[in-house]
């Protein structure tokens, strides 16, 4: 068999596998002496690439640019036209050849003996070449603790192991991993022929030479020269793992993408707490330990990495801890305000001796003054948690140092934009923020999501560092107006796009900022209160469409005793307003004071909008206004509805328009109140306005019950709306305006219908509280259509349990037209004491007497009737099942 070629001054040496240039021996890889002989053999015949890839690295998978690569190699060593790339084929050699049988088959000088007899050739055997320098590799590092919570981490990294050569672990100071990557090691080196080594960078609070750190890892000479390395690991098959690069991180990546190209089989396993930037790097970020969320059970909470590191270092002390449900809130608080993170929890665990659990998380908020006293056998950043953030603070640079410090006061995350503006006040371009924020990431200081729009976050131990920085430095003052005023801007913003974007895409896109209003109120109410009233008006839909209307009616009362003289009149009616809205269910004439105020405080405002909407809103709200100040006010609200309603004012005109239906039906208008209703209901619909939607619905109700009569607007919309796609708490609500209209038409029999499929048991449970305010006058009006007389009036005493507020919650006006209705059927006597009867019963006593079956069952007492229907089947997690 041949195993010698000529080719224009190269010869081929298979059994050798050599390759030689005029007589002297070139550096190739085994792999790229494979590649070469299985072309030369097929003498100027296409090989494709899966051929190439079977032959040259059998019973692997590999990506096919590997091929590619050594191609590129072999061109550059026998120039390009000696291998041809054929278009969707494979390569073909195309340098003539020669055949040259030679006697012998013994290695060439200088090579290295391989697996399987293999010879790796090394470089040129010259008299002054040294000789290869014999490797006695270090043992591994035991794993000296239990690695907890990191099954899914592990798997991901050994995966990442098995197909890419160069993996870097990265991750925050103290998150674990070293001990991820040495649990990894110890798992990958039996797959390596020559085992794993461990690299340490990082010794003695020092950082090292990566090839001076390896080489003696090998058991070399600190001063072996770097091609030596390359030469002495090229044979080998190999798992080199390099600890902590982060202190020389651009000379750690220089030296991987060396090692990377000048050997085959050397993975390359990085920690690291920034990204090297690589050319084939595979990124593992490590992750904080899970913790659960309160109410879990025990072996729940065990389950989550979090609770059993801290019970197992706190067991390792010999302490008599046990984890059970005394004490399992405190321990997953004190896991979750650690963010899950492994060292923190470690020290946590050392100081439970000392302070107790109670005293332990009462004392987090000074977290880098008790968390100290870490093993006295490990290096200097893990003896505090002030050590570790001090370590990792040093590399960075002052720019970075400085945006750290100032994104402190954000709670909840930002976004790249918040975080140029809360530097604006040092002239920094927006790369330089970019860059910045960057290097950050790169750091693991701050945590990003890959949305659309990406999303950064400071863990809770990084912003209290951050607070230690500021107080340092004499910024907190600073750094909390540039945070307050940041929110500001963007709020103006978004109560600019209120105005035209849909509730669920506006509440995606402002919602997250949550926090970050909290925080800024919360600073402003003492530093800066003209600037956080300004933010909570323009954040008031923000805690309305979250359901947080007791919150911002205690962060406006915040305010109402500090209001500043020179606030400007806008802002102050906006306040006003706002304040009187949200007092109103508790204190009605105290609300009344406010509007009124607010009335006097628009009509120094430049803009004509802000007098049109406190002119609705204290026609809407203001229950000590007299009928003339109504008149009066609708007469200047026609007059400033075409200046305000304009393009672009979509929502100030359904205010305008369910200001105007308020005061046609007090004027007994009914016709012209469901006009107005009817078109802000369709308006809110267009616009997707869901919340107010789901208001038109209940006072387009509530005109039905007080007009007792059919109204053409309602009727033709409902059923319109019913034949169309409506979902969830909408289809709810329109149901029960179709009970209303069919009430209203005399059709008794149909609107009980509705009436029963709307108080189901499981429409109950999904409506919650929202349901009896909505059913209660309907089913009274049944009752009352139905001739049940003394029923109605009952249900009329239950109403005030029917508001979650009380009574002086629940709209006036249907209410007192059923009692007039009730009047002209029975004495003032009687009806106070069925009303008294109702005011006792329990919400489903009223709901069996509104709808009480026919036969006997209707001639027992609702007490007897509820009594009988406790024994009947319940929906799952929900209210008994009603026929």
């Amino acid at each position: 068999m041949t195993s010698r070629y000529r080719f224009e001054g190269f010869v081929l040496d298979l059994s050798t596998r050599a390759l030689l240039a005029d007589g002297v021996p070139v550096p190739l890889s085994g792999r790229q002496v494979d590649l070469l002989a299985a072309l030369v053999v097929q003498r100027g015949a296409v090989v494709s690439k899966n051929d190439l890839l079977s032959t040259v690295w059998p019973g692997q998978v590999v990506e096919e640019n590997n091929a590619a690569v050594h191609v590129s190699a072999l061109r550059r060593v026998l120039g390009r036209e000696a291998i041809v790339t054929v278009t969707g084929q494979g390569y073909r050699f195309a340098l003539p050849l020669m055949e040259d049988e030679a006697p012998g088959a013994g290695a060439p000088a200088g090579a290295v003996t391989g697996d399987a007899g293999r010879f790796i050739l090394a470089g040129p055997p010259t008299s002054t070449s040294p000789p290869v320098p014999t490797v006695r590799l270090k043992a591994l590092p035991s794993l000296s603790v239990t690695v907890q919570g990191r099954d899914h981490d592990l798997q991901s990294l050994l995966s990442r192991l098995v197909r890419h050569r160069l993996v870097t672990v990265v991750g925050a100071p103290g998150i674990g991993k070293s001990t991820l990557a040495l649990a990894c090691a110890h798992e990958r080196r039996q797959a390596c022929r020559d085992g794993a080594v461990w690299v340490d960078l990082l010794q003695g609070g020092l950082s090292q030479e990566p090839a001076c750190a390896v080489a003696v890892a090998l058991g070399l000479d600190p001063a072996t020269p770097l091609t030596t390395l390359l030469e002495v690991l090229r044979p080998m098959s190999l798992l080199l793992v390099l600890d902590n690069a982060e202190g020389h991180a651009d000379r750690v990546a220089a030296f991987c993408h060396t090692l990377i190209e000048g050997t085959e089989d050397v993975t390359l396993m990085v920690t690291s707490r920034r990204v090297l930037r690589v050319p084939g790097e595979r990124v593992l970020r490590t992750p904080p330990l899970s913790a659960p969320p309160q109410g879990r059970s025990v072996d729940d909470a065990l389950s989550h990495g979090a609770v059993a590191l801290f019970v197992d270092r706190v067991r390792a002390q010999g302490l008599p801890f046990a984890l059970g449900q005394h004490n399992l809130d405190q321990v997953t608080m004190l896991c979750r305000r650690l963010d899950g993170h492994p060292l923190a929890l470690q020290l946590a665990a050392g100081r439970l001796a000392t302070f107790g659990l109670d005293s332990l998380c009462e004392r987090l908020n000074d977290r880098y003054r008790l968390l100290t006293r870490g093993t006295q056998t490990g290096p200097r950043r893990h003896q505090s948690l002030r050590a570790c953030m001090d370590d990792s603070h040093a590399l960075l640079s002052e720019v970075e140092r400085l945006m750290l410090r100032r994104l402190e006061p954000f709670e909840g995350g930002f976004t790249l934009e918040m975080a140029a503006a809360a530097l604006s006040d040092r002239s920094l371009d927006a790369w330089t923020v970019a860059e910045a924020l960057e290097g950050l990431v790169d750091h693991s200081l701050i945590q990003v999501d890959g949305d659309d729009r990406p999303r950064y976050e400071l863990l809770e131990s990084v912003r209290a560092y951050g607070l230690l920085q500021l107080e340092e430095h004499g910024e907190v003052h600073l750094a909390r107006h540039m945070h307050a005023y940041t929110v500001h801007q963007l709020f103006e913003r978004a109560a600019r796009a209120f105005e035209m974007m849909p509730d669920e895409r506006w509440i995606g896109e402002f919602a997250p900022e949550l926090g970050n209003v909290r925080a800024a109120l919360d600073w402003c109410v003492e530093h800066a209160p003209v600037l956080g009233l300004g933010l909570l008006a323009h954040a008031l839909p923000l805690f309305e469409l979250l359901g947080l209307r007791d919150e911002a009616g205690w962060r406006h009362a915040a305010f109402e005793n500090e209001l500043p003289h020179d606030l400007p009149p806008e802002t102050l009616t906006r306040f006003c307003i706002d304040h009187a809205s949200l007092m109103l269910p508790q204190d009605p004439a105290g609300a009344g004071v406010w509007f009124r105020r607010g009335l006097r405080a628009s009509r120094t405002a430049d803009d004509p909008s802000v007098r049109y909407r406190a002119l609705c809103r204290q026609v809407l709200g203001d229950r000590e206004i007299s009928r003339a100040a109504l008149r009066h006010a609708m007469g200047e609200m026609t007059a400033l509805a075409g200046t305000c309603e304009g393009p672009h004012a979509e929502r100030l005109k359904l205010l305008g328009l369910v200001a105007r239906a308020h005061v046609w039906r007090l004027e007994g208008q009914a016709v012209e109140a469901d006009k107005a209703l009817c078109a802000s209901l369709r308006l809110a619909r267009e616009i997707g306005a869901a919340a107010w939607l789901m208001d038109d619905l209940e006072r387009l109700i509530t005109l039905l019950v007080a007009h007792g009569r059919s109204l053409p607007g309602a009727a033709v919309l409902v059923r319109e709306w019913e034949a169309g796609a409506v979902d969830g708490a909408v289809r709810q609500r329109l149901r029960a305006c179709r009970a209303a209209v069919l009430l209203a038409e005399g059709r008794v029999r149909e609107a009980r219908a509705v009436l029963e499929l709307l108080t189901a048991a499981d429409a109950r449970f999904m409506a919650g509280a929202d349901g009896p305010p909505l059913w209660m006058p309907l089913l009274a009006w049944l009752a009352l259509a139905e001739g049940r007389d003394a029923d109605a009036a009952r249900l009329t005493g239950h109403v005030p349990n029917a508001w979650p507020q009380g009574a002086q919650q629940m709209p006036d006006a249907p209410w007192d037209a059923l009692l007039q209705r009730l009047r002209m059927r029975m004495d003032d006597l009687q009806l106070a004491d069925l009303r008294e009867e109702g005011r006792r019963w329990l919400e489903v006593e009223a709901l069996t007497a509104a709808l009480a079956p026919a036969g006997e069952l209707a001639r027992e007492s609702p007490r007897v009737v509820v009594a009988m229907r406790r024994s009947e089947p319940r929906c799952e997690g929900g209210p008994p099942v009603c026929s």
